[in-house]
């Protein structure tokens, strides 16, 4: 099995997670539990360049490298600014907030993650999870 990868440039709309989560089916391998952990951070990260990012696009890469067992997703919008999702310093009533935990979820199911700015242009949110 040899390393994959694809980009798709998306529209910003609720479908995009979907038609994300297609391209990732496409390279991840079928069946495992990373790919579903992916799915699920994909989902989120793309929902969130979705409401909060800028322009009418954004894009999704994804890669699945079966040499380090490790399936990447990255998606880019074009808001350079990161939102928090973190709880830490919230009261405990806004704890229960439905919205707002894409970092949290970031930290709590990907191997590692991040943030690499373009600037003023954007930025790229990444995340990394086991395939297996």
């Amino acid at each position: 099995m040899h390393a994959s990868s694809g980009i798709a440039i998306l529209y910003r709309h609720p479908r995009a997670a979907a038609e994300a989560r297609n391209a990732l089916h496409e390279i991840a391998p079928t069946g495992s539990s990373g790919a579903d952990t992916a799915a699920l951070l994909l989902t989120e990260v793309v929902s969130n360049a979705v409401r909060h990012g800028k322009g009418t696009a954004i894009r999704v890469a994804v890669g699945f490298d079966p040499s380090a067992d490790v399936i990447t997703g990255a998606v880019f919008d074009r808001e350079p600014r990161m939102t928090s999702g973190d709880r830490a310093g919230l009261a405990d009533e806004d704890q229960d907030m439905e919205s707002g935990r894409g970092l949290d979820l970031l930290d709590a199911a990907s191997q590692a993650w991040g943030v690499a700015t373009a600037g003023d242009r954007g930025k790229w949110v990444w995340f990394q999870v086991p395939a297996t």
